[in-house]
């Protein structure tokens, strides 16, 4: 067994303690940055150019619009690092089998806001990821319309249910469900202010990325970052396959992992049938993972160097 006093591990705990705090930090600035946009945006008319309008005719409009992309997706990206982090470490058999569940719940969430504000750019991409997405949840047999609706709407008002989720139910949901883990990775002021400063620094000196208009012309039309290995599949399989069961498939084998682990436990399984299912589910999430990784990079930067 290899030692905590070893200087790698020491490195390894100190970062696995360190990434959710700066993410926490990041989620406080999302939440501010945020409640200052909610006030000039509106999600009907003339999305794009209202959009167009924060960015560079409300004083210091581009700032608190790219500080909230900023500190949106650094939020998630380090909660990703830290769930995957416990999966690694199989920290999942430590907590009550509700308690991982509502946990991989808010991350599912917290992709799912990051969807919605892609969409709420009213630019060329968003309206094509809402088509996209309206067009997968509408290929489930008998309810896919119904349910479709309940995300998204077609028409004039594209925009109002992704607002709703996106400024009001979503960022509610997800402090509920993560509310008795954070207790533990509440920032300290230094990771706060460093966090905050970085945030800041990358909001004032970076610039945005420029949103298509609607009806310009584009050769090459992407989704957000992590839809990429999605919308890659959907060249080759249908959308209720690519979209939808490949996802479920893989979401309730993260769910019900621990389920199957603590019963083998239960059971003194350790070396029968349960365990050996186990560590294969184990390992097929482990192959999932990576490989949806490796096609969302190719996506990314690859796919359209091949002919």
């Amino acid at each position: 067994m290899r030692s905590t006093k070893s200087p790698g591990n020491r490195i390894s705990i100190g970062v696995s303690a360190y990434l959710p705090r700066l993410g926490l930090s990041a989620l406080f600035l999302c939440l501010f940055s945020g409640m200052v946009l909610i006030f000039y945006y509106r999600p009907v008319g003339n999305v794009f150019q209202n959009v167009e309008e924060i960015t560079t005719l409300v004083p210091y409009g581009w700032f608190f619009r790219q500080l909230h992309f900023a500190s949106g997706q650094l939020f998630v990206i380090l909660m990703l690092i830290h769930a995957v982090d416990h999966f690694n470490r199989k920290r999942y058999r430590l907590y009550p089998v509700g308690q991982w569940q509502r946990l991989v719940f808010s991350l599912c969430l917290c992709f799912y806001t990051l969807f919605t504000g892609f969409i709420l750019k009213g630019d060329k991409e968003g309206i094509f990821a809402a088509r996209i997405f309206m067009n997968i949840t509408g290929n489930v047999p008998v309810v896919g319309e119904p349910i479709s609706r309940l995300f998204i709407l077609p028409g004039e008002n594209l925009f109002f249910l992704p607002y709703l989720y996106h400024c009001f139910f979503l960022p509610i949901l997800i402090l509920y469900f993560i509310r008795s883990h954070i207790r533990n990775w509440f920032p300290k002021q230094g990771i706060l202010y460093t966090g905050s400063a970085g945030l800041c620094l990358y909001a004032l000196f970076v610039k945005p990325f420029m949103d298509i208009p609607p009806n310009a012309f584009a050769t090459s039309v992407k989704g957000p970052w992590f839809f990429l290995g999605v919308q890659t599949l959907l060249k080759t399989f249908p959308a209720i396959l690519a979209g939808i069961i490949f996802p479920a498939l893989f979401l309730g084998g993260v769910l019900i992992l621990p389920s199957v682990e603590k019963a083998a436990g239960k059971f003194g399984d350790e070396k029968g049938p349960l365990k050996i299912v186990s560590r294969c589910l184990h390992w097929i999430i482990v192959l999932v993972f990576f490989s949806y990784a490796l096609l969302t990079l190719y996506a990314a930067f690859w796919e359209h160097l091949t002919p």
